[in-house]
């Protein structure tokens, strides 16, 4: 009798370990920042993205071939542009401050406005080799070029992925 008890609590207890790994990989969900190729959706990168998490994208100015920064930030799961920095004023460059919205003048040079605090709900780059795409995340610097070929748009998006997901993504 004591046997058959004991092959019932072994099974009983493999089933139970089975369901909480299967709870594990397939159910519990974390947000990350998502980079799909915005024509075919294949994932082309992916980081953690709880709230707060800062990225930004950096690029070279077509006219004046200065270096400008788009910094955003994770809110509830949505991509918010926080700020703007850049080194000279150009096409496409604010030159009017808004409610809200504040210039800084940067010690190393340059300028920055804060207080944009924008919601991008279609946040598409389109990859070129002129323009030098990088995004910055987590102390890392990632070209866009290394993620997909020129001419293509990486659409980012906030996803909740569990580890199933995760894994494919890498």
């Amino acid at each position: 009798m004591s046997n058959k008890r004991n092959r019932f609590l072994l099974v009983g207890a493999a089933l139970a370990a089975l369901t909480a790994v299967t709870f594990i990989i397939f159910c519990l969900r974390t947000p990350y920042l998502v980079l799909q190729n915005a024509d075919n959706g294949r994932v082309r990168f992916a980081h953690p993205a709880p709230d707060g998490e800062t990225f930004s994208i950096v690029y070279i100015h077509s006219v004046n071939q200065s270096p400008v920064a788009e910094i955003y930030e994770i809110r509830d799961s949505r991509i918010v542009l926080v700020a703007f920095e850049f080194e000279a004023f150009g096409a496409g460059v604010p030159t009017e401050l808004e409610p809200g919205q504040t210039l800084i003048h940067l010690p190393e040079g340059g300028m920055r406005i804060e207080g944009l605090d924008r919601v991008i709900d279609n946040l598409h780059y389109l990859i070129a080799h002129a323009t030098d795409l990088t995004l910055h995340i987590g102390g890392s610097e990632v070209p866009l070029l290394s993620l997909d070929e020129a001419g293509q748009s990486l659409r980012f998006s906030v996803q909740e992925l569990n580890l199933w997901q995760r894994q494919r993504t890498t």
